[in-house]
């Protein structure tokens, strides 16, 4: 069979395809002008300035050994080739994980088939302007990446799955690689599309084979255990029979490929009845200086289960398909080893940390709940960020699971469960965002270019479905006017006003179900629809605008979390502009206290200077051996520093290092205070001041400060923090 027919071809070279794709030319240019637009201008982030510190180390030839608490090494290793060829700053550090961005936007046209013209159109458009992905596509981590491996992993299935083409399979196999190399998050892309895998096949062979009724009256342990001997009798089936359905091939890549991978998942065993015993330590924890590795007797017996797995790996490669097998396998070790390795010259390191500590790191860090996020996070985050698709995402789970197409209910189920994965996860984070909204985009634009085939244009000019259009819009604006205007009268009547925005919109949705059930006014709901869509769509621009180039670094958003102040960055320029590199000058002598990781971000910003220490300075004393041109020191040593220091300094000033979302105006929440909350147009109110313009959280911005001290020569800095907080 051909790779692209041609018929395919000749559509390709059509004038509709043309026009469409100087559609997709115009969203791709917005999408990557959104992430380039001023990507410099935003402070760099703690974790930013790690991985663009070790990017420029690679670049500058002293090497890179894998850290797992940077996770994968491929984003250094990048980075590092665009700074060799484009030199290192802000904005080349932020490079790949922009144009990692806008290729996401492109990716699917690769999928057009199945999520249809419109439906692609309207995917890569919400790719392109969602507030989570044009934010991480400006930030230097690399969950952008993993969004491109992942739904390039889908894509190339989904390929798989519909015309058996084994060139999706070494696809498949290079973006698995590129996925462990990047970050740990692989493991549950591949829990997720194996479970799917492994559903689709007990499914299919359910629809073949004719079983028994169940014997009647089965208790439910004997129901359980009824239904398990026939589903392990499936698999055991489907891998002693030739040629293997498309699904359990596609299943078999992901488990051989990726089963050596799960070797340090054995340490969840360690705490057990069967190796609490021991001396046995399979990953070492944060006591240990090897962070996952194992240690004492674990050594062997990690090793050993390396080898059993590899060995494991290999025969069901052999039993599959040999000769697609080790293709497929050649192509994800060598990827995988390359990056690992950094390139081959560091092996047994390399191979060592990346088999084991990778994901060894991770467990032990998985019973730190980094974050302590309620388990409700992500509910917060999406109705502020992601409204559009998560809205349209129910729509299409309505409507989808009454459908049998498996495409539509594949969208569903990746949605559902990757929400649900991330949820139960006991690390929660606004970065992890990328991976739920991924799947509720893909969906919900799928959803709507269904929505935008069945739209006539000339059906809009007629005023009963122009009036349709405009009801969610003016739902919209008559709950805000009620709201602003009932928020500061007495409290009877705000119950009463909030009583009457919640009758409202249960017989919004009432009307609504019964237009959906009346064919003949189908067209009717169509309308109401898009004209809810087109309201949203607007709102999401204002809210990337809003994410990007007003709050990027001020945590008034959410999705911002913790983030170095934009006062570092000024105090960075500043001192530029002061003290320039120069080969014929002395560099100033900087010190920068060292506590609580005020390292980050100077460590970038000062990296090509030669004049720099970073003491850890304590609150008692402080000794200077010179005078320094100037001191960050962090605001619990400043005492220390301010008696020590002559006359000649400038008085300290304090600025915000580091500052974050205000935690608990989320994280009080229950279900009796919501409750209340929902009754009281106050409270709606306070919502939608912050919903719409960030308002009321803004002097509960939270920080770790430091105390900045210069000469007296030094340029004055008119710091941010203070205005925004005041």
């Amino acid at each position: 069979m051909k790779y692209i027919s041609d018929q395919t071809k000749a559509h390709f070279l059509s004038k509709s395809f043309r026009f469409e794709g100087s559609i997709y030319l115009f969203i791709f240019v917005t999408g990557l002008l959104l992430r380039l637009y001023e990507i410099a201008s935003r402070a760099m982030h703690h974790d930013e300035s790690l991985h663009a510190y070790y990017s420029w180390e690679l670049s500058q030839g002293s090497g890179l050994i894998h850290n797992p608490m940077l996770h994968g090494p491929l984003q250094m290793e990048l980075t590092a080739l665009i700074f060799f060829l484009l030199g290192d700053n802000d904005t080349t550090a932020r490079l790949l994980y922009a144009f990692a961005g806008s290729v996401l936007i492109l990716l699917p046209v690769l999928i057009r088939n199945s999520l249809g013209k419109y439906g692609a159109i309207t995917t890569a458009t919400l790719l392109a302007i969602s507030p989570t992905m044009v934010y991480f596509s400006r930030f230097a981590r690399n969950d952008i990446l993993m969004a491109v491996f992942a739904f390039g992993i889908v894509i190339a299935m989904w390929k798989y799955l519909v015309s058996g083409n084994k060139k999706n399979l070494y696809i498949i196999s290079a973006l698995l690689a590129l996925c462990f190399s990047t970050k740990e998050s692989a493991y549950l892309i591949v829990a997720i599309l194996g479970l799917y895998l492994t559903l689709t096949t007990i499914y299919d062979s359910f629809q073949k084979k004719s079983f028994s009724a169940s014997p009647p009256h089965l208790s439910y342990p004997n129901f359980i255990l009824f239904y398990s001997t026939r589903i392990f009798k499936i698999l055991k089936d489907s891998f002693q029979t030739q040629p293997y359905s498309r699904p359990f091939t596609v299943l078999i890549l992901l488990i051989s490929l990726t089963l050596p991978q799960w070797s340090a998942f054995s340490g969840i065993l360690q705490e057990t009845i069967l190796m609490s015993w021991s001396d046995i330590v399979l990953v070492s924890g944060q006591s240990s200086g090897n962070i996952g590795l194992p240690s004492h007797g674990g050594k062997l017996l990690a090793f050993v289960i390396v080898v059993i797995l590899i060995i494991t790996s290999a025969y069901l490669g052999f039993r599959w398909q040999w000769k697609t097998w080790w293709r497929c396998a050649l192509i994800f070790y060598v990827f995988w080893i390359a990056a690992y390795t950094t390139f081959f010259t560091n092996i047994s390191g390399g191979v060592q940390s990346g088999i084991w500590q990778s994901l060894g790191y991770w467990i032990v860090q998985q019973g730190e709940g980094r974050g302590g996020q309620p388990d409700t996070y992500y509910l917060f985050l999406i109705p502020i960020y992601e409204y559009l698709p998560a809205i349209f995402s129910a729509l299409a789970i309505f409507f989808y699971l009454k459908s049998r197409d498996r495409f539509n209910l594949f969208l569903v189920y990746w949605a559902i469960t990757t929400l649900l994965v991330y949820t139960v996860a006991s690390e929660k984070m606004p970065w992890l965002l990328v991976n739920i909204a991924l799947p509720l985009i893909v969906l919900s634009g799928k959803f709507l270019g269904e929505l935008v085939q069945k739209i006539q244009l000339r059906a809009l000019l007629a005023f009963r479905q122009l009036i349709i259009f405009l009801v969610p819009s003016l739902m919209v604006g008559t709950i805000i006017i009620i709201t602003k205007y009932s928020a500061e009268l007495h409290q009877g009547i705000r119950i009463f006003a909030a009583l009457s925005i919640i009758t409202l919109i249960i017989a919004s949705l009432t009307v609504t179900i019964r237009l959906h059930h009346s064919k003949r006014n189908y067209r009717s709901l169509t309308f109401l629809y898009a004209g809810l869509a087109t309201l949203l769509l607007f709102l999401t621009i204002r809210t990337t605008i809003y994410t990007n180039y007003i709050n990027a670094d001020i945590p008034v958003e959410m999705l911002v979390y913790t983030q170095t102040s934009p006062d570092l960055l000024l105090i960075n320029k500043v001192m530029e502009k002061q003290y320039p590199i120069s080969e014929s000058q002395e560099d100033p002598l900087i010190v920068i206290d060292q506590t609580n990781g005020f390292t980050w971000p100077w460590s970038w910003y000062l990296r090509n200077r030669g004049n720099v220490q970073y003491p850890k300075l304590n609150p008692e004393t402080y000794e200077p051996h010179n005078q320094p041109d100037m001191m960050i020191v962090h605001s619990s040593n400043n005492l220390a520093v301010e008696n020590a220091l002559p006359m000649d300094y400038l008085p300290g000033m304090r600025v915000a290092h580091r500052w974050w979302f205000p935690e608990h105006t989320y994280r009080d929440l229950n279900g009796i205070n919501v409750v209340s909350r929902i009754i009281d147009t106050n409270h709606w109110n306070i919502f939608i001041e912050y919903w719409l313009f960030r308002k009321g959280v803004e002097k509960s911005i939270g920080s770790e400060d430091a105390y900045l001290y210069t000469k007296k020569d030094f340029h004055p800095v008119n710091f941010i923090g203070p205005s925004i907080r005041d």
